[in-house]
């Protein structure tokens, strides 16, 4: 497997400071040893590491929206946004919770109107989110409660930050 470079330093194990060097370890023994690039070039900035995976780890538990929806969510924002270590990560986390690669790669093509309304709620509150169409947002108050429209929101907030900061950073998934 090819690895490709960040374009800043990846913070070493025996870099990491503080509650960046706990993330470290926490994550190391729940992946087998692995702690995921973006994390390391994170890490430039301990407190943005801590704090950007506090967020994380709140928005995306299984509550009150289900894991599934949120995940395919994220990976619609990440294709949109064409970035490619998040497309890959949210694929896998996609199959990992039973999703067939065939409706994966059909993403658009939901198949209730709950998933289709918050992914064209996660469209527009990508391209435009100061315009988004009254109409859509109506639907999404006919169908969601307003605690699952800000935890959706927020899904749709943490996937465009984390994709421009993976792209703007050179963080691109490894090559198989």
């Amino acid at each position: 497997m090819a690895t490709t470079q960040p374009l800043v330093h990846m913070v070493s194990d025996e870099e990491a400071k503080g509650q960046a060097r706990d993330l470290f370890e926490g994550i190391k023994k729940s992946t087998g040893g692995k702690v995921p690039k973006w994390m390391r070039v994170m890490a430039n900035c301990d407190d943005v590491l801590v704090g950007f995976f506090t967020m994380y780890k709140a928005i995306m538990d299984d509550a009150p929206v289900d894991k599934m929806l949120k995940w395919k969510v994220a990976y619609r924002i990440s294709e949109m946004n064409k970035c490619e270590f998040c497309v890959s990560i949210s694929k896998m986390q996609l199959k990992q919770i039973g999703l067939p690669d065939d409706e994966i790669e059909n993403i658009d093509k939901a198949t209730n109107d709950k998933e289709k309304v918050a992914l064209e709620y996660a469209a527009a509150a990508t391209e435009h989110a100061y315009n988004i169409k009254p109409e859509t947002f109506q639907k999404m108050k006919e169908l969601f409660s307003d605690e699952q429209i800000v935890e959706i929101t927020s899904v749709v907030g943490l996937f465009n930050f984390i994709n421009r900061f993976n792209d703007s950073l050179g963080v691109l998934p490894d090559i198989e």
